[in-house]
């Protein structure tokens, strides 16, 4: 299988591909984020025609951005050659060209494609027509996910907003207590304006802008300096406006300084200025170092960054992937003065910081595109579909006054081990899928998941003597009070006894993995916030101490989820969420809303069999849609 022969111990070979001749925010994310893999483990190659920034991987030099289709076919093979050598187990493209060439490389080696998509794309008849981005996109802000599913007709649940990655550790550390207070200089010296990006193409004008409209007036009303930082390539039309403004100053005022690469320079140079105009990643960056910024990019102009505007800015990458528009000099010249002589307080800054690193941490965000390869790994080599079959009691005799059917007898649930025994079903567990996802493991040919809600008595008493003659293990959701073990939110079941923490761990070291159910059952939907965080993070912390192991997998009580719960379920740690009767199809679509099939006491053998085909929950669906239809 692939994932034996191209994956050792969960490290892998990932491939990054570039088209770029100078240096982007493209090629910064990928540099980042290369750090952060390489820090796990994983081996990285970059495909580039160039490569500036420093970069813990192998570059291969590769002429991507030249798309003539006899160098786009060569580049094809290349990449297929290199793919099959260094036995890459993913392909990230970082531009169209890259994506492009990518796409049939990926497709000829049976390799998973993860595009990031920088920027707003050319709308064309070809890119509407075919997607050559894969089925799994990673959109850098808002505006660039909504213009790939409205303008070019992608599919939103193939596109997933994932943020810049940023290492904010390495950009504290090159200037030490410096981003701590602003500059210290007398009241009498110049303001020290910086502007940093690119003097090509759209950024290049919005240098020209400033230079040709915003400056002279800002310089008529205060004594400033403005520093330009640009990229390695500088058009000559550039030097001649700053000449010709030095000029009209009678002294320097304007400066411009070509690109480095070394992160402690721009740092500096960032922590020595009172108000920095940048776009893109350089905005949150600015932010971290707790100094005044300006976000004016390529695609519009933004203004003052603070903690109140900051939403809505970073859902253009700070001006870089808005809806095109003319900036308003008079405006620009406002917000430039208005910073100048009212600049933000120690605390406003210190908010706008926070909010940056939340958002665009490298390490967390490394590892929201590590789920992504693993679902694009997992889609591609996984079964179509993987049985996750519900129960919760096996009994010996049937409880009397049981309203809701949440129980089957022993000899149906032995009848159903011995069904799936003879079938060749292999028991796995959540914990076993995410060593398959990591490359770990591979999965058995027919694998099959048993789940047990609340973590009732007789799942120890019944069903576990039961399991081990056949060899099949389980997961297990307990609900984690551990005053009641009993219970006590059923009111219309009788009353259960729950597993003690002695059976959770004697179940756990056998091979049965144990999930979390919150620690009192309630509704997640319907509780407040913070309630849902403690109930979340509570029983994570006590079943990991119980059983020694971290807790991957959760269960929702009453099945009960939406959007708010699941990014919860996130935060609170966990990898895998079971639902009841909602999520979809394959498992590896959403693992925080795994759908289920309930077993129940009235479930025939046949109608067992049935709840273990793979195409039984399509069969569901489609009964449910002509039910509709009458």
């Amino acid at each position: 299988m692939f994932l034996i022969s191209h994956v050792v111990g969960g490290r892998v070979n990932i491939l990054h591909v570039l088209s770029q001749f100078e240096v982007t925010g493209a090629e910064a994310y990928a540099t980042s984020l290369i750090e952060e893999q390489v820090n796990l483990g994983h081996t990285v190659f970059v495909a580039s025609d160039t490569l500036t920034l420093p970069a813990k991987a192998a570059y291969l030099p590769m002429p991507i951005g030249r798309r003539s289709y006899r160098q786009r076919i060569r580049n094809v093979l290349s990449l297929v050659r290199l793919i099959r050598e260094k036995n890459i187990a993913i392909v990230h493209a970082h531009s169209r060209a890259a994506s492009w060439v990518s796409y049939f490389a990926a497709r000829l080696t049976k390799r998973p494609l993860v595009s990031s998509v920088h920027g707003r794309q050319h709308i064309h008849a070809s890119s509407r027509a075919f997607n050559i981005y894969g089925r799994h996109i990673i959109a850098i802000a808002e505006t660039v996910k909504s213009h790939l599913v409205n303008d070019l007709g992608i599919r939103a649940e193939h596109v997933t907003l994932i943020p810049n990655c940023i290492p904010f550790e390495r950009w504290e550390a090159s200037v030490g207590c410096a981003s701590n207070c602003a500059p210290s200089r007398a009241a009498e010296d110049p303001r020290r304006i910086l502007f940093i990006g690119r003097l090509t193409g759209p950024k290049g004008d919005v240098a020209r802008f400033l230079l040709k409209h915003v400056l002279p007036p800002v310089l008529q009303h205060h004594r400033a300096t403005f520093t330009v930082i640009g990229g390695l390539i500088t058009p000559p039309d550039i030097p001649e406006l700053i000449s010709s403004l030095n000029r009209a100053a009678g002294q320097p005022v304007v400066f411009l300084e070509g690109f480095r690469a070394e992160i402690a320079h721009i740092a500096q140079r960032i922590v020595s200025s009172d108000v920095v105009i940048a776009s893109g990643r350089l905005v949150p960056e600015t932010m971290a170092l707790r100094r005044p910024v300006i976000a004016f990019g390529e695609s519009n102009y933004v203004g003052v960054v603070s903690a109140e505007t900051f939403d809505d800015a970073a859902a253009t990458n700070f001006g870089d992937t808005g809806t095109p528009d003319e900036a308003e000099p008079n405006i620009v010249v406002y917000d430039l003065i208005r910073i100048l002589e009212h600049p933000p307080t120690r605390p406003e800054l210190e908010r706008a910081s926070l909010l940056a690193r939340r958002r665009f941490d490298s390490k967390s965000v490394a590892a929201r595109i590590q789920a992504i390869y693993e679902k694009s790994y997992i889609q591609m080599h996984s079964p179509t579909t993987i049985p996750v079959l519900m129960y919760h009691r096996v009994v010996t005799c049937p409880p009397t006054g049981s309203a809701h059917g949440i129980w089957v007898g022993v000899k149906d649930f032995e009848a159903q081990l011995r069904s799936l025994h003879a079938r060749s079903f292999e028991t796995i567990t959540f914990r076993d899928h995410e060593e398959f996802a990591c490359g770990r493991r591979a999965l058995p040919r027919r694998p099959i998941i048993l789940t047990f809600d609340d973590g009732y008595e007789d799942n120890y008493t019944v069903a576990f003597p039961l399991l081990r003659r056949y060899g099949y293990r389980a997961v297990i959701f307990a609900v984690t009070d551990s005053e009641r073990r009993i219970n006590s939110w059923d009111p219309e079941e009788p009353e259960a006894r729950l597993l003690s923490f002695q059976q959770l761990r004697e179940l756990s070291r056998y091979g049965i993995e144990i999930g979390s159910h919150t620690v009192s059952h309630i509704n997640l939907v319907r509780a407040d916030l913070e309630v849902v965080r403690k109930e979340l993070r509570e029983s994570k912390a006590t079943l990991e101490q119980i059983v020694g192991l971290p807790v991957l997998s959760f269960a929702y009580p009453y099945g009960a989820l939406d959007a708010r719960t699941k990014e919860l379920v996130a935060e609170a740690g966990y990898k895998f969420a079971a639902a009841a009767e909602s999520g979809p199809l394959r498992l590896a679509d959403d693992v925080r809303e795994i759908r289920r099939t309930q077993v129940f006491p009235w479930t025939t053998r046949f109608g067992f069999w049935k709840k273990t085909l793979p195409s039984y929950q399509l069969y569901k669906q489609f009964k449910a849609s002509v039910a509709a239809m009458k």
